[in-house]
């Protein structure tokens, strides 16, 4: 019994070093740090936001939450490839973080590396299936790659998530119009091609069968 103690107890520290702590295990300046930083990304003040979240990961190496947000920072500010940086060190901490993962989709959009982005959705997609917001990037991205059948599809479910979802109707409609533009005439109208051939090969057959009386 004493043993088995020893064993829950070791197990137990082991996964409190593996795991990213939760928010309210950070330190009260941190956190302070860490809002003083969000505040200044929606004040568009990118460069000293970043420079809160530094002082944030100083005192709390493991804040992932302001790993991720610093990397938003410098995606914003342009600085493409250390805001990939910092979002590697944010998914090192948390591999798990829905909100991470889609703002890492935003930088390798920024990057170029569009199946990248793309992965990068469906990655969040696969730890939450009911993000209204992956699935919206998703399609987006994919609407981006001119696959606007699939860019419809994960709109459609991004409506039965979240029927008021923003932006969503008019991206929908830009999809639609893409598809349908895209779509070759004889495809498009391929019932009503149909129909006149079903026609033609009636009359055809009602001529020749005609002649073939007289």
């Amino acid at each position: 019994m004493r043993y088995q103690s020893l064993a829950y107890m070791i197990l137990t520290i082991l996964l409190f070093m593996v795991l990213p702590p939760p928010a309210t295990a950070y330190s009260g300046d941190a956190t302070t740090l860490y809002n003083q930083g969000v505040a200044l990304i929606t004040s568009k003040n990118y460069t000293e936001a970043v420079q809160a979240f530094d002082q944030a990961i100083a005192l709390e190496p493991r804040y992932f939450e302001a790993w991720n947000e610093k990397a938003d920072a410098l995606n914003r500010e342009k600085h493409f490839d250390d805001a990939l940086a910092a979002s590697d060190h944010a998914l090192a901490l948390n591999p798990n973080d829905v909100k991470t993962w889609i703002n890492r989709g935003y930088i390798l959009y920024n990057l170029g590396r569009y199946d990248d982005e793309l992965k990068a959705y469906e990655q969040a997609i696969q730890i939450d299936p009911t993000s209204a917001d992956a699935w919206f990037n998703k399609g987006y991205a994919l609407g981006g790659m001119g696959k606007w059948s699939e860019a419809l599809s994960a709109f459609a479910t991004v409506e039965s998530l979240d029927p008021a979802y923003p932006n969503l109707q008019a991206n929908e409609q830009i999809a639609q119009q893409n598809l349908d533009a895209s779509t070759p005439f004889y495809i498009k109208n391929a019932p009503m091609i149909d129909a006149i051939a079903i026609v033609i090969i009636l009359v055809i057959a009602w001529i020749y069968a005609v002649r073939k009386k007289y």
